[in-house]
């Protein structure tokens, strides 16, 4: 009896993966290889998978080449409108976003886009001898440059999220309101300031010093000259010059 495929599993996002590429909001990883990274997102309500080149490929301009080229054999004029989004600029690593009628389908669908990358969709001619072939930056996996801005605020959060904020909201609520409590104690808890020295009562104005009163010169009393006969009478008379 013939396994049954096993169901696609949505995995969640790596910590170098964006959170969004344009307007696709990606929830989780599908699948990644050597050519880059398969993504499971969300556009306008509709799922979508979401190609993208890793680190080491979108530096190789021959795997950046192959890649448009299994775009174009992938999104033809029959199903353009399959296409919902993509950006191939040369300073990112380039994406696509294609509708997902289902994560298996849109998964076939991202992997066959990649597969021109590492030359997988090449059929081995005869049998399959010496070392197996891989790209020269195979080492450098993970998601490629991306740009994004602003970063978008997360529009979904579970349960758990939302209690992990409102415990963490809780928390600093709390230690805010602890630090306010010790800040009023720690000022309670002070002695009141010694009174400081009043201001000085005026000191009352000196006395205004008593003017000395110039002391009188005695004037000599003249004597008077005796009288009488014989008496003569001297005359102080200032020579003349």
């Amino acid at each position: 009896m013939a396994e049954s495929p096993q169901p696609v599993r949505v995995l969640p996002l790596e910590r170098r993966d964006p959170p969004a590429l344009g307007s696709v909001r990606l929830t989780g990883r599908l699948h990644s290889n050597d050519a880059g990274v398969v993504y499971a997102g969300e556009a306008a309500g509709r799922s979508v998978v979401i190609a993208m080149l890793g680190a080491g490929a979108e530096q190789d301009p021959y795997a950046r080449a192959r890649f448009l080229q299994g775009v174009e054999q992938l999104v033809t004029a029959e199903n353009a409108e399959r296409l919902i989004e993509s950006d191939i600029d040369v300073d990112i690593a380039p994406w696509v976003a294609i509708r997902a009628d289902g994560w298996e389908d849109g998964l076939s669908a991202a992997t066959a886009m990649l597969a021109p990358v590492t030359l997988d969709d090449i059929a081995p001619m005869g049998d399959a001898r010496g070392p197996t072939f891989r790209p020269h930056w195979f080492r450098r996996d993970g998601a490629g440059r991306w740009r994004l801005w602003p970063l978008p605020w997360p529009v979904s959060l579970s349960m758990a999220g939302r209690w992990t904020y409102l415990a963490a909201f809780a928390l600093v609520l709390a230690i805010a309101a602890l630090a306010l409590w010790i800040a009023v104690k720690i000022f309670e808890d002070q002695p009141p300031p010694p009174p400081g020295p009043g201001p000085f009562p005026p000191s009352p104005s000196p006395p205004p010093s008593p003017t000395p009163t110039p002391t009188p010169t005695p004037t000599p009393t003249p004597t008077p000259a005796p009288t009488g006969p014989g008496s003569t009478t001297t005359t102080d008379v200032p020579p003349r010059v």
